[in-house]
């Protein structure tokens, strides 16, 4: 039995969250109670919180007022869940053009958290929320986190390749909380060799995590280099994959390598966690409670085929996202799962995708670290894309926005550089758009190089 687990689940994590009057237990406690009741009171919980925020939003938005009136509509016109279908969508860029008046005007601005995507399908989005959705999003994380046999003190170790996330500008009072309380170690996978691996086996080995998280694509590089080292570093209970699509290919490599299941999960910036799996793998159980997603297909709700996911986040008032085009496909799966859960379950069949780049040096680069770490730091990029042909060169696909600059270019050029060596020949290339694929991927980076 793990003591420090217990004294932190028990004693000093309840008494960090009565310090802070957080409501993250509340929350937690209320989410653990729903996920259990029946599929219509899910339902009717839904429609009640989405006539709500549609409601807020129209009366405190002035970019909702005015969405709404140009197509002749009032929240009034949404009398049954079936009327959801004619409230207008929500995309990307409508949101980066008109930020200010989607920010409600009943929210005190200074007390607003911000927070950024990290461009992985194209381009950032600065959005906003209150401390409330803050803590509901995490009670959420720590819901999912549970279906996993994890719980509040157990040690986990965090594969990751956002580098803002790594804590290393982080104050000390958030470093300690994430290793006293969270026990969690972050290992910096923004790029990747086999030196960096080695130094994962290390710090795996003296930490001993029970439970891993990390981007999909880095996770299954790190179990091929494990096979080939012949010797596996931690034995955890499970491990999380996210960020990026869990091919089946890579779920059974690292499954086989680790021998513990995989847990795929779908989540966002903007939402924290959409949707997970439980310990049935039966598909992943959307995080209803807190948030709406449909699925989109030529232009109409369609629940029974493969289409664009649209979410609404239901809680968050101080900037509503309503009908949100995530540019991530799948479908919603009938039935329910035999957990006995009813939150609804998704499938992804397309979003965001990845190649490794490859640096001078030969290290491994996620192409979502670079649209996380260089991308929202650049002014006037909409959208952008790497391709990598040559060892040695690097062409940059983009879309301009408005404030594009010749500053922006040479910032851009040496960012790259910074992560794939200073001699990496850069090309730009400027495009009006970056399609997605065929199969509803985005993808921010393709390599035709030898993995």
């Amino acid at each position: 039995m793990d003591a420090a687990a217990l004294l932190i689940r028990n004693v000093l994590f309840p008494a960090w969250v009565q310090k802070n009057r957080s409501a993250r237990l509340s929350y937690l406690a209320e989410l653990e109670r729903t996920q259990f009741q029946s599929a219509d009171a899910l339902q009717d919980h839904q429609w009640r919180l989405f006539k709500e925020i549609l409601r807020h939003a129209f009366d405190h938005c002035a970019f909702y007022r005015k969405k709404f009136s140009a197509v002749g509509m009032t929240p009034d016109d949404v009398r049954t869940p079936e009327d959801i279908a004619k409230v207008p969508t929500t995309s990307k860029q409508e949101i980066q053009e008109s930020l200010d008046e989607l920010i409600a005007d009943t929210a005190r601005r200074e007390l607003l958290i911000k927070d950024m995507t990290g461009g992985s399908t194209g381009s950032p989005l600065v959005f906003y929320y209150e401390k409330d959705r803050l803590d509901s999003r995490v009670a959420a994380t720590l819901r999912h986190n549970r279906w996993t046999g994890w719980d509040v003190g157990d040690k986990m170790a965090v594969l990751w390749g956002a580098r803002r996330d790594m804590g290393g500008s982080a104050s000390l009072k958030v470093r300690l909380r994430t290793w006293i309380i969270n026990r969690q170690i972050m290992l910096d996978a923004s790029a990747i060799d086999e030196a960096r691996m080695r130094q994962f086996c290390d710090q795996l080995r003296r930490h001993r995590p029970r439970f891993i998280l990390a981007y999909a694509n880095t996770m299954a590089l790190f179990a091929r280099f494990v096979q080939d080292l012949g010797q596996v570093p931690v034995q955890p209970r499970a491990i999380i994959c996210s960020a990026e699509v869990l091919t089946p290919e890579n779920r059974s490599l690292i499954e086989s390598t680790f021998d513990c299941p995989v847990y795929n999960r779908y989540g966002s910036r903007e939402f924290a966690v959409i949707a997970s799996e439980c310990n049935r793998h039966q598909g992943m159980h959307v995080n209803a409670e807190n948030l709406l997603v449909e699925v989109l297909a030529d232009g109409a709700p369609s629940p029974k085929r493969d289409g664009e996911f649209l979410v609404t986040d239901l809680r968050n008032y101080a900037m509503p996202m309503i009908r949100y085009r995530t540019m991530d496909a799948g479908r919603l799966t009938a039935g329910q799962c035999d957990c006995g859960r009813t939150l609804p379950l998704i499938e992804l069949s397309g979003g965001r995708s990845t190649d490794f780049l490859t640096a001078i040096s030969g290290q491994k680069v996620s192409g979502i670290v670079i649209a996380t770490y260089v991308i929202t730091r650049l002014p006037g990029i909409r959208q952008v894309q790497f391709v990598q042909e040559r060892p040695d060169a690097v062409t940059v696909r983009l879309a301009r926005g408005p404030a594009w600059s010749a500053d922006t270019l040479k910032q851009l050029t040496a960012r790259v550089r910074s992560f794939l060596g200073d001699t990496m020949a850069v090309d730009v290339e400027h495009v009006s758009e970056i399609p997605l694929e065929r199969s509803g991927k985005y993808r921010f980076s393709i390599s035709t190089l030898s993995a």
